[in-house]
């Protein structure tokens, strides 16, 4: 499994005590499928954490009964219907134009569909990991606890009221059709995650993995379980529960802030 860059990476890592922390998210679920039930297999198979992004439409009653005793997954919000409403290249659901509170409205109604789903974290998603202008301070004026988008080093800024936990890898490639991106360029990128993190200093920023059930060709579920059972029995790695890291973010920025705002003694 390893590449080059992956092990002299991975030894820098191992020289200096420290453990990259790995969280995985699954793009789309809308229904029982098939598909879904693979992933969740995989995910009962190896034990890791699972935060599955549920699309909120539609009845959301026959995927309540398929998660109903499924062991460490957790159900998010993906949006709030997967519609395309912008004019441009870039997808989103929401458009520039949207003020906050048809945002806020939007994001109400979707929420109340998912709300009832086993293990829902009030943590948002949004679909082609589109930000608009005014998202997170709608998501704080609906009282989420966190959101997840992409790219984003997951640690929170001061001035930020929300945790932020963003997926890094992809095990897709897009462009001219959904397909496994590779295992040379996937364990590269993971390789390059690691390595932003050590020259940051953000040693516990976790790397999230992104999946996209519903679209996965059978060179990617392969890789998939052969990545998940080989990261397991890696010292190098570990992986975390969402709903453990929002907390864990959201009491490090509390104590951040109490030490920059702790009254002086006289």
């Amino acid at each position: 499994m390893w590449t080059l860059l992956l092990w002299l990476e991975a030894r820098r890592w191992r020289a200096t005590g420290q453990t990259a922390q790995l969280w995985w998210r699954d793009d789309d679920a809308t229904a029982p499928t098939l598909a879904l039930d693979r992933l969740l297999t995989c995910a009962r198979q190896t034990g890791i954490p699972l935060t599955l992004a549920v699309v909120p439409s539609g009845d959301m009653s026959a995927l309540a009964a398929k998660l109903a005793d499924v062991p460490r997954v957790c159900v998010v919000q993906h949006g709030v219907d997967h519609r395309n409403r912008r004019t441009g290249a870039a997808a989103g659901e929401f458009p520039e134009d949207w003020t906050q509170a048809q945002l806020e409205a939007a994001m109400a109604q979707g929420w109340a569909r998912l709300q009832g789903l086993p293990n829902a974290v009030a943590v948002f998603t949004p679909p082609w990991n589109d930000v608009h202008p005014s998202l997170e301070a709608a998501l704080c004026r609906r009282r989420y606890e966190g959101w997840s988008a992409h790219g984003g080093l997951g640690k929170p800024a001061l001035g930020k009221k929300l945790a932020r936990l963003d997926v890094h890898l992809d095990l897709l490639r897009w462009r001219g059709g959904a397909r496994f991106r590779g295992r040379g360029r996937f364990l590269s990128a993971l390789a390059a995650e690691m390595r932003r993190r050590r020259k940051a200093g953000l040693w516990d920023s976790p790397i999230g993995l992104l999946t996209h059930h519903l679209v996965h060709d059978e060179a990617a579920w392969r890789f998939l379980a052969t990545f998940l059972r080989w990261s397991l029995e890696r010292q190098e790695f570990a992986w975390l529960a969402l709903p453990d890291v929002i907390r864990e973010l959201r009491a490090a920025r509390c104590q951040a802030l109490s030490r920059v705002f702790r009254p002086s003694k006289k």
